[in-house]
């Protein structure tokens, strides 16, 4: 079951049945008063737009636009992953290679050059790590970098 609610009056954060954390953004804030003034109209129909069309492939909710404008609702403007999800599922992926690799992190800090504090915040899900940092971790574990449709 999908679960929605406004993190501002522009922004819906989106936990869907399939587990993705998505931030969808919205120009104004029409939608926001409407689901005031409605009794949570938009967040309803929105959730109901989730759970019957929603197939686990990002580009799927800018289909999403044509029923909104349907139903005079204003479409959505940006849709991206939660970054603290997504900072949270990479650094449990190092951590696992890692483990699989019967690496401690200390080693696999000193292989790829960068301090154990950080890998372990890494893996915890607490640091942004940039791409370079990314790429030394990778080339630690001898795997690669790659982006994989979602």
């Amino acid at each position: 079951m999908t679960d929605l609610f406004f993190i501002d009056e522009k922004k819906v954060s989106v936990k869907t049945s399939n587990g993705d954390s998505i931030i969808l953004g919205f120009q104004d804030t029409m939608n926001y008063q409407i689901n005031e003034q409605c009794n949570n109209m938009f967040i309803d129909y929105l959730k109901k737009l989730f759970d019957e069309k929603y197939d686990g492939n990002l580009n799927t909710i800018w289909g999403f636009n044509r029923f909104l404008i349907q139903y005079r609702f204003n479409s959505i403007f940006s849709v991206q992953l939660d970054r603290d999800k997504e900072r949270e599922r990479i650094g449990a992926r190092i951590k696992q290679l890692r483990e699989e690799q019967n690496i401690d992190a200390k080693t696999l800090a000193m292989k790829a050059g960068i301090d154990a504090a950080n890998l372990c915040r890494i893996e915890q899900g607490r640091y942004s790590a940039g791409l370079d940092i990314l790429a030394k971790i990778a080339t630690a574990l001898e795997c690669k970098i790659d982006l994989v449709r979602l």
